[in-house]
């Protein structure tokens, strides 16, 4: 579902357009003050900016914005670049993503190791393998991710990785599908992450509505592995939605949005490792945290995480012998 909230790049996300110097203050009848210019020189974006990734040589941000587009936009969804250097930010609609569409732009953003590629997350939940016929003049794209060409902050579409339906487990069940009991999941992935495994660059992507994390070979598209994240016989009921990897590339931390958990991933050996529960029990009194986003300190021994259910963040003990909230 698209909102239809616009959003400013804030101030702290700018910091390379700050101004020194506050030029004057206008006084509003309500007793507060406008100053002008805004500190940080923020600049509008397409809707629902959702994800943000930085170029390997920092120059550029990229956001992703998955709301229900702009005027400017033609109402299409896009991707953003911001110039760190210039400080201006141009807009790049993807013309896949009209107003109509069974698909949608969703938080998966990342670059390629070269910086000359951008991976962004397409999902549709009502036609995941994009069959049904053309309406209104639009074709359906079906789940996948989007691969864009990057070049000085020029972004082009280039091709699209396809996700097919996922087979379940044995007694796992999803009522995704025509709302009855099916065992294929729905495609619709959240969170990219890349990482290098056999020499070779590979995608991390977190399968929202199949309780999976898949590892993807971006080059052939095919799926090279799948961590199962399941935890009822109904599907989906974890809904893995954010990644991080470690600072030395073996291990990858998932937030479950539904469960209120944190699990380790082993990437070298593809196993499922420990498990932090972020609050327990949750009820109807006390629903989940939520949580929704990573940041890893640079030692590589904290992760903090964003708990949309709660409006904080917690500390999380990541180290060697450690998966533990800080205090």
């Amino acid at each position: 579902m698209r909102n239809s909230v616009v959003f400013l790049v804030a101030s702290g996300l700018l910091i390379v357009a700050a101004q020194t110097s506050i030029s004057q203050s206008i006084d509003l009848p309500t007793s507060k003050q406008l100053i002008e210019p805004v500190p940080g020189n923020p600049q509008r974006l397409n809707s629902l900016p959702m994800s943000m990734a930085i170029s390997p040589d920092g120059r550029y941000v990229v956001t992703v914005n998955a709301g229900y587009g702009t005027y400017e936009s033609k109402y299409d969804q896009s991707l953003a670049v911001f110039d760190v250097q210039t400080g201006t930010v141009t807009d790049f609609p993807d013309d896949r993503t009209p107003e109509r569409a069974k698909q949608t732009l969703y938080s998966g953003l990342a670059f390629s190791r070269d910086g000359k590629y951008v991976y962004a997350s397409i999902g549709s939940e009502s036609d995941p393998l994009g069959k049904d016929p053309p309406s209104h003049g639009m074709t359906d794209t079906g789940s996948g991710v989007l691969v864009y060409r990057f070049t000085e902050g020029k972004i082009e579409p280039e091709r699209m990785i396809h996700l097919p339906m996922d087979q379940l487990a044995p007694g796992h069940k999803t009522k995704l599908v025509g709302q009855v009991d099916g065992d294929q999941g729905v495609p619709f992935p959240a969170a990219i992450a890349v990482i290098e495994s056999g020499g070779a660059e590979k995608l991390l992507v977190a399968e929202n509505l199949t309780d999976d994390v898949l590892v993807i070979d971006p080059a052939s598209g095919n799926i090279e592995h799948h961590f199962d994240l399941t935890e009822s016989n109904a599907v989906p009921s974890t809904y893995p939605i954010a990644l991080q990897i470690s600072k030395d590339g073996k291990r990858a931390f998932v937030a479950l949005w539904n469960a209120s958990e944190i699990v380790e991933l082993d990437l070298q050996k593809n196993t499922v490792g420990r498990k932090l529960v972020l609050l327990k029990p949750a009820s109807a009194i006390k629903p989940g945290t939520h949580p929704c986003a990573f940041a890893l300190t640079a030692d590589g021994k904290t992760l903090y995480v964003a708990l949309a259910n709660r409006d904080a963040v917690a500390a999380v003990n990541v180290g060697a012998g450690q998966f533990a909230v800080k205090g």
